[in-house]
């Protein structure tokens, strides 16, 4: 069947298929294409569960420089266009789409349409919705890429509320003086109906400090301080105070969803709050993030460090995770102490702080839970499926969902494959590993999608202490069609465990498969 295809299209291109040279050309194309799509007859178990052993080896074990070769396919579906939501048979070149781009909402721009027929389409529920993709569309998770139809119930996939994407967007920037306003919120605010957020305080000059912050994190918004009284059962009288009040969905949503409180309740206070992971997203946000809630209910000592405290202990244990810290309780108050180191360029490194900028904490998305996975009755007449071409972001929103597409034009891709994992009493024969990059390349494919395929599955076989995979594409579409840049390369990578959580085991990685080899990566 695949040689008399082959042959019909060699017709179309005006080709002689009797000629010498082309006689016999359909039937090694079927040959070549049988091939190169072999893995999919090949098992997981079948390339690594005859090669595991016990072995008391807990170092890096590193397989570099393996030879790989895969073709790419078609993705397609319901999109969210800047415009409103849209089926994709009406989306034009030139429409405007939303996407996520290291967790923020950005717009990208629709510049190629292709189509194919397909009876094969999977279901995705999660708890941010539902949407109907073919089952090898990559879906970004908080581990990187994976297909559609190896989602588990639990995965958790990048997500932002379509709703949102109509509102009047307000510019949130992150640093020292949006983890400023988080934190002052943390210890003194409440969010009420998920729109108002006040911040109410004795101090006029915590209060101006919050106003200044405020201002400079979102720039359109003119946060003013109103005197006020609030009634004291403890006084048992009325005393002065000072509020900030901002009313706005947009912010308001955020700030429940970083708080982790509900959009819905009445009145969110303290007590209810999460610690905020999303100011680990860098160092400037934690740092501004434990200066707003110190100023709010913490004190100095005389050697420079803060002491802060909370009633919320699931809000402290939150936070004592992020800092690595022990949290002390006295009676029903917990409290953590923060050195004056804190503010150092190495307390990071030292006391096991973490940013998070490499592998990015969202901003304006988070992650929904996925339900299920289903697969469709197979359909008596195929669908019709799209791909987009985008720019100046490959990847686009599915019913908020973050989906990644790129050009697809059944050529190879080749190139190099480093494997890295550090062993917890499992280790598996190093013949192993290039047979595993080799199952999953011999597939359509594309880069970003193999990379996590090979790291999630050494993941889940050996259960290390984490896994890092590189891989280095040249990209024949790029080559010979299109852009034709002969230099063009494609560095994917995928971190998991220890190689996503220490800087120094990443580093350590990336300079072994450097060495001796000049590469830039």
């Amino acid at each position: 069947m695949i040689a008399s295809l082959i042959e019909q299209l060699l017709k179309e291109l005006g080709e002689d298929v009797t000629r010498e040279g082309l006689d016999r050309t359909p039937d090694r194309v079927e040959k070549a294409l049988r091939y190169l799509t072999s893995g999919y007859g090949q098992d997981v178990n079948a390339v690594l569960n005859d090669a595991l052993f016990v072995e008391d080896y807990d170092e890096m074990v590193v397989v570099k420089d393996i030879d790989f070769f895969s073709l790419c396919v078609p993705s397609k579906q319901i999109v969210n266009a800047v415009s409103g939501a849209k089926p994709a048979r009406e989306v034009r070149v030139g429409d405007r789409l939303w996407t996520l781009a290291q967790g923020f909402l950005k717009e990208t721009t629709v510049t190629q349409i292709t189509s194919r027929l397909t009876r094969d389409i999977v279901e995705v529920s999660t708890t941010g919705g539902r949407f109907e993709v073919t089952p090898d569309h990559p879906i970004m998770t908080d581990g990187g890429w994976r297909e559609a139809q190896h989602l588990e119930a639990g995965a958790r996939v990048e997500w932002t509320n379509p709703k949102s994407l109509c509102r009047t967007p307000y510019e949130l920037k992150p640093g020292y003086p949006l983890g400023y306003v988080l934190g002052a919120v943390a210890a003194d605010g409440s969010i009420q109906e998920g729109r108002r957020i006040c911040v109410t305080v004795k101090s006029a000059q915590f209060a101006e400090k919050y106003c200044e912050m405020l201002s400079t994190a979102v720039p359109s918004l003119t946060p003013r301080i109103e005197a006020v009284r609030v009634p004291s059962s403890y006084l048992n009288k009325e005393i002065p105070m000072f509020r900030v009040r901002t009313v706005s969905r947009v912010i308001g949503e955020k700030f429940c969803r970083w708080l982790g409180v509900s959009e819905s309740g009445s009145r969110s206070k303290t007590e209810s709050f999460e610690f905020p992971a999303v100011v680990t997203s860098s160092f400037g946000m934690m740092r501004g993030f434990l200066d707003g809630y110190a100023d709010g209910d913490g004190n100095d000592d005389a050697r420079g460090g803060r002491r802060i405290f909370s009633t919320n202990h699931r809000f402290m244990a939150g936070l004592g995770d992020a800092l690595k810290a022990t949290v002390g309780r006295h009676g029903h108050i917990s409290r953590i102490y923060v050195p004056r180191h804190w503010r150092h360029a190495e307390w990071p490194a030292r006391h096991g702080f973490t940013p998070e900028t490499e592998f990015y904490v969202p901003i304006d998305s988070t992650f929904s839970t996925v339900r299920g996975v289903r697969r469709l009755p197979r359909a008596k007449k195929p669908h019709t499926v799209y791909s987009f071409k985008c720019e100046p972001y490959p990847t686009f929103l599915v019913s908020g969902h973050l989906g990644h597409n790129c050009e697809h034009h059944l050529l190879p891709f080749i190139g190099k494959c480093h494997v890295a994992y550090m062993p917890k009493r499992k280790i598996v024969g190093l013949s192993k590993i290039p047979r595993l990059v080799e199952m999953y390349s011999r597939r359509l494919q594309v880069q970003e999608r193999l990379t996590t395929q090979i790291a999630n599955t050494l993941n889940d076989v050996l259960q290390p202490r984490g896994v890092a995979v590189v891989m280095e594409g040249i990209h024949l579409c790029m080559l010979m069609r299109g852009v034709e840049k002969q230099n063009s390369k494609a560095v994917t990578s995928a971190m998991l465990g220890a190689f996503r959580d220490r800087p120094e085991t990443r580093a350590e990685f990336m300079e072994l498969i450097k060495a001796g080899r000049g590469l830039q990566i």
